[in-house]
């Protein structure tokens, strides 16, 4: 009898501005879109492609008031005509977000609150370190 053991590949998705020039990249939260993309795409790779082409819009994830984490559009500066520097407009990216966001919301909501507990459970790993050294 032979044994068949399978072990799953863990993916890990890289920010999709990850290597675009430093003054359109948004690289401030480049590592949180990692995270984002990568515990999405184990859910849903359908909800990953849709948060890349998010992201590649020209998306933000932002600390709330709440002290958990949102998404928030980059509008591009006014006259801009460069879709790299993000949104049109807030109303297109609300467009949008209603359109293929909005189904998701409660799993997108799960997603930004194990983000938010693996962003505070780095933060401690960090601390940690600091305080052996």
């Amino acid at each position: 009898m032979t044994t068949t053991i399978i072990v799953k590949e863990k993916v890990v998705i890289p920010d999709p501005r990850a290597d675009w020039p430093e003054h359109i990249r948004l690289s401030e939260d480049s590592a949180l879109w990692s995270k984002l993309l990568t515990l999405a795409h184990q859910r849903s790779p359908q909800l990953a492609r849709i948060l890349e082409g998010f992201r590649t819009e020209g998306t933000k994830i932002v600390k709330l008031k709440n002290e958990s984490f949102g998404l928030r559009p980059v509008i591009r500066p006014a006259g801009s005509i460069n879709p790299e520097e993000g949104w049109r407009d807030e109303a297109d990216y609300k467009r949008y977000a209603k359109k293929y966001l909005a189904p998701w919301h409660e799993t997108l909501v799960e997603l930004l609150e194990e983000l938010r507990k693996a962003a505070e459970a780095g933060n401690e790993e960090e601390r940690q370190i600091a305080l052996e050294i």
